[in-house]
Formats: C-alpha cells, sequence, structure tokens
C-alpha cells in the first residue's frame, strides 16, 4: 500500500502557496491602478524641499523688530492642502505663509504633519488675532482659524514663546515678485 504523505505534503504547499497570494494581494501588493494613485497622491523629494518666497517680520505693539523668517507661500489648492505635510524637518527661521479667503470659514489639521507646528492667525491689518501653539503632529482634530484671520503662518512649535510673539503684534510680508504675480 502507498504512503498518502507526498500527496499531504503537495497539498500543504498548494494551500500555503494560495493563503500566501491571498495575504500579498490584500496586505502589501498594488494593483497598477493603486500604485499611479499613490504616485500621483504622494509628494516627491523636491516637493518637501523648503522654497525661500519672500520674508517675514514680526513686530512687537511698539513696531519694533522680533526676528525675521523666511516663508513659503502656498500658491495653488493642491499646495494650500498639503502645506507642511510629510515634511520631517524645518529651519528655526522657516516657516509657511498661507493667504486665507476671507469668504470661507478655514480649519487647520496635523494630518500626515510631523513637525510640531505654531499657528498664528493674523487678520487683514497684519495684527496677530490667536496663537495655536505646539500643536500634535498626525492630529486630526480641526483647528479653527478665528473668522477674521486673513493669514496663517506655521512655524515650528514653541516659535511664539521662544521670541515672545503675542496677540496684538503684527507682521510685515516682502513676497519676491515673480512677474506674472501681482506683489501680496
Amino acid at each position: 500500500m502507498k504512503s498518502h504523505k507526498p500527496y499531504k505534503r503537495h497539498f500543504a504547499l498548494y494551500v500555503l502557496g494560495i493563503l500566501l497570494l491571498i495575504f500579498s494581494n490584500v496586505y502589501g501588493c498594488k494593483t497598477e491602478e493603486q500604485e499611479k494613485i499613490q504616485k500621483s497622491s504622494s509628494p516627491s523629494f523636491n516637493d518637501l524641499r523648503f522654497t525661500k518666497e519672500g520674508e517675514l517680520r514680526f513686530l512687537n505693539k511698539n513696531k519694533k523688530e522680533i526676528i525675521t523668517i523666511d516663508i513659503e507661500i502656498p500658491d495653488t489648492p493642491e499646495e494650500k492642502r498639503r502645506g507642511l505635510m510629510y515634511r520631517r524637518v524645518m529651519a528655526p527661521t522657516e516657516g509657511m505663509f498661507f493667504i486665507n479667503d476671507m469668504s470661507k470659514v478655514h480649519f487647520f489639521w496635523m494630518k500626515n504633519t510631523y513637525i510640531p507646528l505654531d499657528m498664528i492667525f493674523v487678520d487683514r491689518n497684519m495684527k496677530i488675532v490667536k496663537i495655536e501653539e505646539n500643536t500634535t503632529p498626525l492630529s486630526e482634530v480641526l483647528i479653527p482659524a478665528p473668522r477674521e484671520a486673513q493669514y496663517t503662518i506655521e512655524v515650528n512649535a514653541g516659535f511664539c514663546e521662544q521670541h515672545g510673539i503675542r496677540i496684538g503684534d503684527s507682521i510685515k510680508v516682502e513676497k519676491y515678485l515673480n512677474p506674472l504675480e501681482p506683489f501680496l
């Protein structure tokens, strides 16, 4: 009488192969369509580099300069949505300067943002109206901008405390001109 062990071994290998195939499709292997979507939505390394597009001066209530930082200004809706997402570092004198549409209520969050931030909200007269200090990285909790905030500045967490930036202080922005864009 023949032993059934070789058949059992082949059957076990067959079942193991099917399980591995199912597991790899569910946990890790991507279809071509999934890879296209990921490539189109994931920023490249070049997208994550800081691009100096202007300078921003913080002024105290007596109009005396506190500190000047380099700013990046997101122009497109996609750049505004991404903000500082996926970046791992930002220099102490760098920040992102958002120009908000006054007709909309604005919310910020820290989704996919690895750097803890101070968010500084500024009205159309360039006065600071709210500071959200030390935001939590990767949090999806919404941070509302005050209705009167036309501008938002994101800097490293602790920046406001370190430099004595307070509500009621003001800012002055110098945007480097792109010949195709109006001056701020």
